[in-house]
């Protein structure tokens, strides 16, 4: 009898059949886990996450409204926690066990948000560079660089974020960018959207444990980190904060970085609560 073949490494995300803009990577056997991409980016940021992480977990990444696939569709939050329900849909039915649901920047906020929305659906929420007010100091920074989006206008806007990109990126990164489509029309609009919110309101709503996790060289978006730790906790929820190397795009500049500190704190979660990572036996999302 020959020898069993070893398993084609997985290259990366591929589209989810039936779902448009849901993209998934792995075996149904693998540990379900959904992620959440940054702002003007797509799911596809996650493709070097992918490689390293897959088969052992069951990746699924959805596009954000106005991102990827989904970039002609206007973005708001409730939209895009709706869009992260879809992917721990798929994620839930495929293994039959709730989801981690890991969002950086963009998908951090997007992440406690539908964490407050679903306090049943997931297992638990990991939020990376995501504790400044978008409705303090924060936004209004984002607000002015918007408005520069729009003095520069959109071509030599892409035309020099592309190029900042390929010189801070490795090439696994930029090249994972890139190939999902820079959305910097949906900058604006995301930024509208989020600096109307009170996010600290939407932590304390969050009964799903959440692990925070800022890079030491991300000072902006460590604002209110202790505060957002103490909403969650003043609502009931569980949450820990954790501080590691690394700046605000850590999730992008540093992928094999990154996708360590995604394995540590799914090992931490399941470790503080086995019974919302365990098996459902036989139930439905």
């Amino acid at each position: 009898m020959s020898a069993e073949r070893p398993a084609a490494p997985v290259t990366g995300l591929g589209p989810a059949p039936g779902r448009p803009g849901i993209w998934t990577a792995g075996t149904a056997e693998g540990v379900p886990l959904v992620l959440v991409h940054g702002i003007r980016l797509s799911a596809r940021m996650w493709n070097p996450h992918t490689r390293r992480l897959a088969p052992r977990f069951r990746i699924t990444a959805p596009d954000l409204p106005g991102h990827g696939t989904q970039r002609d569709r206007p973005f708001s939050l409730e939209e895009a926690v709706a869009r992260v329900g879809l992917a721990v849909e798929e994620a839930t039915l495929t293994t039959g066990r709730r989801p981690l649901v890991a969002g950086a920047s963009l998908g951090g906020y997007v992440a406690l948000a539908y964490g407050a929305a679903h306090p049943a659906t997931a297992a638990a929420v990991l939020v990376q560079g995501s504790t400044a007010r978008p409705d303090r100091f924060t936004g209004k920074i984002y607000l002015a660089a918007a408005r520069t989006i729009g003095v520069l206008g959109p071509a030599r806007a892409a035309r020099l974020g592309d190029r900042a990109l390929k010189r801070r990126l490795p090439e696994e990164s930029y090249e994972a960018v890139t190939g999902g489509g820079l959305a910097l029309h949906a900058f604006p609009e995301v930024v509208e959207d989020l600096t109307r919110r009170d996010f600290l309101d939407v932590a304390g709503r969050c009964r799903l444990p959440v692990l925070f996790v800022n890079g030491l060289g991300d000072p902006l978006f460590r604002a209110q980190e202790k505060q957002f730790v103490a909403a969650v906790r003043a609502g009931g929820g569980y949450a820990r904060l954790f501080h590691v190397r690394g700046p605000h795009d850590m999730s992008i500049s540093d992928p094999a970085a990154f996708t360590r500190i995604l394995e540590r704190g799914h090992a931490l979660l399941c470790e503080a609560h086995p019974q919302a990572f365990a098996p459902l036996a036989g139930e439905t999302p």
